[in-house]
Parts: structure tokens; C-alpha cells; sequence
């Protein structure tokens, strides 16, 4: 279970962290790409994006260098709760296709959660 968790770790770590470094660093190609950002400030943006950011390096970083270990399912909560208000905000949007990508990464950071702080902590 540890090998799936850090396989699932790994791979949103990457998902989350290269969409907010785009969005973070690209704010004019993030406006024409995608309708949302136009819809918030761009302090707000850059908010969401250093969150994002941060929780994907404390789903990897952690376990990696077996510090503070407990941050990693922390990390994985905070960006749930992230994902949760992403769908919140979509799904009054009625951007359908935007609010399902942020259930399954919810998901996969539940999942993440409930595995490292119960069924295989680090």
C-alpha cells in the first residue's frame, strides 16, 4: 500500500504543482486559457497558486527526506480543503468539466490523507 500511496503522491504532486507554477508564472496565457481567472483577482490567483505550490512539495518532500513526516497527510488535507472550494467555486460556474477534475483530485488527496495517517503512515 506505501508503493501505491507514493506512486499517487507523486503524481499529484506534479499535476498540482506544474498547474499552479503555469498559472503563478504565465498570468496572461492562464487568462486566455482558462475562463476562471479571469473571474478572480490576480492576488487571489497568485494566493491559490503559492498554496497549491507549497502542499505539493509537502506531499513528496517529507517522506523523502523523513522529516516531519506527518506533514505529508497534513499537506494532503490542506489541498483537499482547496479542491473542495476549487469545486465549490466551479460547480456555481456551472464549468462542469473544471469541477470534476477538482472531485477526483480531491479523491485521490482523501485518499492520500486517510492513507498516510492510518492504513501506511511514513
Amino acid at each position: 500500500m506505501s508503493s501505491f500511496l507514493w506512486a499517487v503522491q507523486a503524481v499529484l504532486a506534479f499535476i498540482l504543482f506544474v498547474a499552479a507554477t503555469v498559472r503563478a508564472t504565465r498570468y496572461e496565457f492562464a487568462k486566455r486559457q482558462m475562463a476562471w481567472v479571469r473571474a478572480i483577482s490576480r492576488r487571489l490567483l497568485l494566493f491559490i497558486s503559492a498554496a497549491e505550490i507549497l502542499g505539493a512539495v509537502g506531499l513528496v518532500l517529507p517522506g523523502l527526506t523523513r522529516t516531519a513526516v506527518v506533514l505529508t497527510p497534513i499537506a494532503a488535507v490542506s489541498l483537499g480543503v482547496v479542491q473542495l472550494l476549487a469545486l465549490g467555486f466551479h460547480t456555481s460556474r456551472k464549468e462542469p468539466r473544471n469541477a470534476s477534475g477538482n472531485a477526483a483530485l480531491l479523491a485521490l488527496l482523501a485518499l492520500v490523507a486517510v492513507g498516510r495517517f492510518v492504513i501506511a503512515p511514513l
